[in-house]
């Protein structure tokens, strides 16, 4: 094997594992990429890690030979649950590496992935990362400190905070979905099965975030002001293991109908129509369609 060709599969592992990991950030769980780099590589390798790592270890045990034939038998089995835009970035590397006639595997972009190409995702997420930190500010005026660094929490009534904490979290969630649906309605008039899970990871993702934020919030005012959790029983200036088992409890008993909602949040969105869905608010920001390729 000639080191042309060996940087040329090099090239198209690295562009290729970066797209599977499309969505992810580092590090990531390296089972994500277990069907496609070599097994003695992925058992050497910490739960998780890095692309840099991966690519590391490939070359300190000789393994992109065996990681190259693994990927390329293994790309047409989850061609079809990839995301377009990874779809998109693969069938580049394999034009920029010369290997699209290699061992006659043909891997062509599927039906909606123009379509889903032109969805305008990145202002999706801008728009929701600003409507993510005004909600987070409405929390923190509450008194909830959803983000670092926490300050000392403001005295409140713990139920009510929960509450209205949730009720800030759902609206924002419900913000999320509808300015993907517009996102995906302004580029391609319809929901197609492809955005449709994309709509779906971007919800979960967020609930994710939300719930991790508002659980630590909760933590925080509950550690602060104990005998408003404890239904004010005995509490001294240093909370024993077992208060504070006790307190954790609390704070995710009332997390409880925030779960529940989420879930019909989901319930929602798997039997949402396909057809167009425009969100008023944020119509003129997916004005100008701009096109991947």
């Amino acid at each position: 094997m000639g080191n042309q060709t060996d940087s040329k599969q090099i090239n198209f592992l690295h562009g290729t594992w970066r797209a599977l990991l499309h969505d992810q950030t580092e590090p990531f769980e390296k089972d994500l990429l277990k069907d496609y780099v070599s097994s003695t590589v992925i058992g050497r390798l910490p739960r998780q890690t890095t692309l840099t790592n991966v690519m590391h270890e490939c070359h300190a045990q000789g393994a992109f030979q065996e990681s190259y034939i693994k990927s390329f038998l293994a790309l047409p089995k989850a061609w079809d649950k990839l995301t377009p835009e990874s779809r998109h970035t693969i069938l580049v590397y394999v034009q920029k590496c010369g290997l699209h006639k290699n061992a006659g595997i043909r891997l062509k972009p599927l039906e909606d992935d123009e379509a889903a190409l032109t969805i305008r995702w990145d202002t999706a997420n801008r728009l929701y990362t600003a409507a993510r930190d005004q909600a987070f500010q409405a929390c923190r005026r509450l008194g909830l400190e959803v983000t670092q660094p926490r300050g000392r929490p403001r005295p409140n009534e713990f139920a009510t905070l929960a509450q209205l904490g949730q009720e800030i979290l759902l609206k924002l969630l419900r913000e999320r979905v509808n300015i993907d649906k517009t996102a995906v309605t302004m580029a391609v008039g319809y929901v197609t099965p492809v955005a449709s899970a994309k709509l779906g990871y971007h919800l979960r993702s967020a609930y994710a975030e939300c719930r991790d934020a508002l659980y630590a919030a909760l933590l925080h005012w509950a550690f602060h002001h104990p005998s408003e959790v404890l239904g004010g029983g005995e509490v001294g200036t240093r909370l024993t293991a077992e208060q504070e088992v006790a307190l954790d409890v609390c704070v995710r008993e009332q997390l409880k109908p925030f779960a529940y909602q989420f879930e019909g949040l989901c319930a929602d969105l798997e039997n949402m129509s396909s057809e167009p869905t425009i969100y008023e608010k944020v119509r003129r920001c997916f004005q100008e369609a701009v096109v991947l390729h």
